[in-house]
């Protein structure tokens, strides 16, 4: 094979990757408020000089080339979310082919129409420039080249501090039997650049904050087990996704795949590559345990997890397998059916209610369609608030909640009435205060029982009313 023709595969894999997102990077920088988050702090960053984070403990690597990009708009934040991606997947297919996976190519098209992967290309979050330095890692990694694969460690965690784990799976594939002096070295090969590259990512916050920044996020009770569940499985690999690898667990359990078990690896994949799949994949899910709020925080386990179904499917399964991840993102969607927050649906959709909200389940519209409608119903809401509140005269405050970043990166540059105070979320004490000072409180749809969650409180909507 000639040098070009050895990498037309790839080059093809990262444009159909990065094709694949360009329709969806409109509509604002996404539908979380965190996405919204990283602008405000990139925009204040830019403002001030001094490094702020979006939330703690601060993803430094992203939010610092945000900080220099500002003013380009969000299409062009989304893009490099995008680039990143076809990035990833590329990487991705070289850990395949390092392998000697058969369907390397495939293998990685699944990876990147993972509902939860494609979505989080599409939109300003730090979900994967995390997970492209991990892969690119993970792969010099497989070739020995140790310090650069801590370096790239390093970035993986100065985008997520999460990444730092992945040095547990490293040392379970590298370690040999019997030769501490080796295991060790190898050990210090990887954490020494890796902690180099962390602690410089991460000056900035240190400087500020010392070690308190040292915290995860977490305003609001834990979830129902329910939702918790939810974000993990559906949430990350959508209604066909999920229900695909249901399936194909239940046929390796069985042991119905006699053809399986490493025969898509020329040769075998080292027993110590599929432990350290597994023990990656728990300590992901013990993570997510912790602070299950959204289901990007399972991307990370996404490649590992289609490495070891390769390892156990036949190449029939296999192929069958990664359609369905394929698939997945472009059908059967489940959704909130909210007129402020929820997704677009077809006539044919069948509606719930669950737990006071309604949700619905389309076979014909995916979760990329359903986030996308989510983006712009969100945008126009805040646009209707934004217009209210420049038609307000009165003293007001304004409790916003997951709303307050969007409404207020979309108004920047745009004067704003001095009698207006928008906040996130406010204590009882204060509240009164404003009510003294003549202001007259008001929450933004929901905010009331968000804000007595936030402060622990039951006395907001006697305070307020809403907006």
């Amino acid at each position: 094979m000639n040098r070009e023709n050895k990498y037309l595969p790839f080059i093809a894999l990262f444009l159909i990757v990065l094709i694949s997102r360009l329709p969806f990077l409109s509509a604002g920088y996404g539908v979380e408020e965190d996405s919204w988050g990283i602008a405000l702090a990139a925009f204040h960053t830019k403002l001030s000089g001094i490094y702020e984070p979006s939330r703690f403990p601060g993803h430094p690597v992203q939010e610092l080339i945000y900080s220099a990009l500002w003013g380009t708009g969000p299409v062009v934040f989304n893009l490099l979310c995008a680039i990143f991606s076809a990035a990833a997947t590329v990487y991705f297919a070289l850990i395949m082919r390092h392998f000697n996976f058969r369907h390397y190519f495939l293998a990685a098209l699944a990876f990147a129409f993972v509902p939860v992967v494609y979505i989080s290309s599409t939109y300003t979050i730090d979900f994967m420039w995390s997970e492209t330095f991990v892969l690119m890692s993970f792969y010099l990694l497989l070739k020995n080249r140790l310090v650069s694969s801590g370096i790239l460690l390093g970035l993986a965690v100065g985008c997520r501090i999460t990444c730092g784990v992945m040095v547990l799976p490293y040392m379970l594939i590298l370690w040999q039997q019997g030769d501490l002096r080796s295991n060790m070295r190898s050990f210090f090969k990887i954490t020494i650049p890796m902690g180099i590259v962390s602690l410089i990512a991460f000056l900035p916050v240190i400087i500020q904050f010392g070690t308190s920044f040292f915290m995860y996020y977490d305003q609001f009770p834990y979830p129902p087990l329910s939702k918790v569940i939810y974000k993990m499985t559906f949430g990350v690999f959508g209604f066909i996704g999920f229900t695909a690898i249901l399936f194909f667990m239940l046929i390796i359990l069985s042991g119905k795949n006699k053809n399986g078990n490493g025969e898509l690896f020329a040769g075998s994949l080292d027993k110590r590559v599929v432990s350290a799949c597994y023990l990656l994949i728990a300590l992901y899910v013990i993570s997510y345990f912790r602070l299950p709020q959204k289901s990007g925080y399972m991307l990370p386990v996404i490649p590992f997890a289609i490495i070891l179904f390769g390892y156990y499917l036949s190449s029939k399964q296999f192929r069958i397998f990664s359609i369905a991840m394929i698939l997945s993102s472009f059908f059967s969607s489940i959704n909130l059916t909210d007129k402020l927050r929820g997704a677009e649906h077809s006539a044919l959709a069948l509606k719930h209610t669950i737990s006071g909200q309604e949700i619905f389940f389309d076979v014909l519209s995916g979760p990329v369609f359903s986030d996308y409608s989510k983006r712009k119903l969100k945008m126009k809401y805040t646009d209707e608030v934004i217009q209210k509140i420049k038609g307000t005269s009165a003293k007001t405050l304004i409790i916003s909640g997951w709303w307050y970043n969007e409404v207020v990166v979309t108004m920047l540059g745009a004067p704003t009435p001095k009698n207006v105070v928008l906040v996130p979320y406010i204590n009882e004490e204060e509240m009164k205060r404003y009510v003294t000072d003549g202001y007259s409180i008001t929450y933004l749809p929901e905010q009331d029982k968000y804000n007595d969650l936030m402060h622990k409180i039951n006395s907001t909507d006697q305070l307020a009313q809403p907006f």
